[in-house]
């Protein structure tokens, strides 16, 4: 397996157990014992099932040693038989079929004194785990159950979603404006927000960016399952900021119900009031002047408090963590291929930037900020070599300096003087 399918088995299983890297531990397992019922598609392997003892291995791999311990290794138990043999198994089915209201700890007992549970025979969580995996049983439980709740302090769950809006005029086109917005569930405060021409990776995480430097970092984000968020660059720069990445359920809308509430607020209160077409640069701007002067000073019902007070007074208390600038740069970079042509340069974005000649021909990696294309570094084997710069022809031309090879007119002319 190479390095690139290394790397994306380890983002699928960080997708996994991230929606739980925050939470306590029974709800860990519970989650855990949710995901072990239904199968996974990862890289390499396909479609996969696992236990939920492995998901809390993975977990814990991803806090004692982060992103790269959740990496695969050779199995240790590779060529190995297996405990239970084909027949074993399906006397197992078999017998569940048979007795679909049978306690499966009465289940055990009837197949280990037939001796039917292999040798020597597995222990009863085993053959619960094998049940449960496989579906051997009906499982009568409400999974449809909705409840209210509410974090105790900001930053400890962000929602982040996308709202279609009216049509703006950009440079070269008339285009709808696409709202990406970010809101604290605690204090209903709108954390990041931006109107922009696509409903891209680029402009979540312009806006994720923003909200991270001015807020500081969220210890889960609950998304949705659009193509944005399911990317691997939000994943992999959640991993690295130690963020839990939690995606609802598809066609669940109502589980987002705090952003759609605002959203719906957005245009009663402010789109409302936008009477003529304006720039994108514009339309940010009424709607950031809207936030400050309306909405995060006006009383919501939902928490009883403006918005504005209920952060102040839990910010004043929380622990929040920060990054610094440079550090929000590494995580939010956004990664390019190219081959260097023969004269050393690379085509990027419709400029040509200079390169070592020494990668003459040879594929190279390019990461640059996702707000800022034109800050483009070369990456050797994920080490950074340096910024990459515009080729300046006529500097070139003026350093230029051709090798010359000497004429045989001046090598005889040599040997006469000699």
């Amino acid at each position: 397996m190479d390095e690139q399918t290394q790397e994306q088995v380890a983002l699928t299983r960080f997708k996994l157990i991230s929606p739980v890297l925050a939470e306590p531990a029974r709800e860990q397992n519970e989650y855990f014992r949710k995901l072990a019922e239904k199968q996974h598609q990862f890289p390499h392997y396909g479609l996969r099932k696992y236990a939920s003892s492995t998901f809390k291995a993975w977990l814990a791999k991803y806090r004692k040693d982060g992103f790269d311990a959740l990496k695969p290794k050779a199995r240790s138990d590779r060529g190995r038989p297996r405990r239970l043999s084909d027949e074993e198994m399906q006397v197992i089915r078999v017998q569940c079929k048979a007795n679909p209201n049978l306690p499966v700890t009465l289940l055990y007992e009837r197949l280990l004194a037939e001796n039917r549970l292999g040798q020597p025979p597995i222990c009863y969580s085993n053959l619960l785990r094998i049940i449960n995996q496989q579906n051997l049983l009906p499982q009568n439980k409400r999974t449809d159950i909705r409840k209210r709740f509410e974090t105790e302090a900001v930053n400890q769950l962000w929602l982040c979603d996308f709202m279609h809006g009216p049509v703006v005029k950009t440079d070269r086109r008339r285009a709808k404006a696409i709202l990406c917005a970010v809101i604290d569930d605690h204090s209903r405060m709108i954390v990041g927000h931006a109107f922009s021409a696509s409903e891209n990776v680029s402009a979540l995480t312009v806006v994720l960016k923003e909200a991270f430097a001015s807020f500081g970092l969220c210890r889960r984000l609950y998304v949705d399952n659009g193509p944005s968020f399911s990317s691997d660059l939000l994943a992999k720069a959640c991993a690295q900021a130690g963020v839990s990445l939690i995606h609802s359920r598809p066609y669940d809308s109502p589980s987002r119900g705090k952003i759609e509430r605002f959203f719906r607020t957005a245009r009663e209160r402010f789109l409302v009031t936008v009477t003529e077409e304006l720039s994108l640069a514009e339309l940010n701007d009424a709607f950031a002047s809207w936030l400050r002067e309306d909405y995060h000073h006006k009383h919501h019902n939902g928490i009883d408090a403006r918005p504005i007070d209920r952060y102040h007074n839990s910010a004043a208390r929380a622990d929040i963590r920060r990054l610094s600038k440079a550090e929000l740069d590494e995580i939010f970079l956004v990664r390019h291929e190219r081959v260097v042509n023969h004269d050393a340069t690379i085509s990027f974005k419709g400029n040509i930037y200079e390169v070592p000649a020494a990668y003459i021909r040879q594929r190279i990696e390019l990461r640059h900020p996702v707000d800022d294309p034109a800050q483009l570094w070369l990456y050797d084997n994920g080490v950074r070599v340096g910024a990459l710069k515009l080729v300046d022809a006529k500097e070139n031309a003026r350093t230029f300096r051709p090798t010359r090879e000497k004429s045989p007119l001046s090598f005889s002319s040599e040997r006469v003087r000699s």
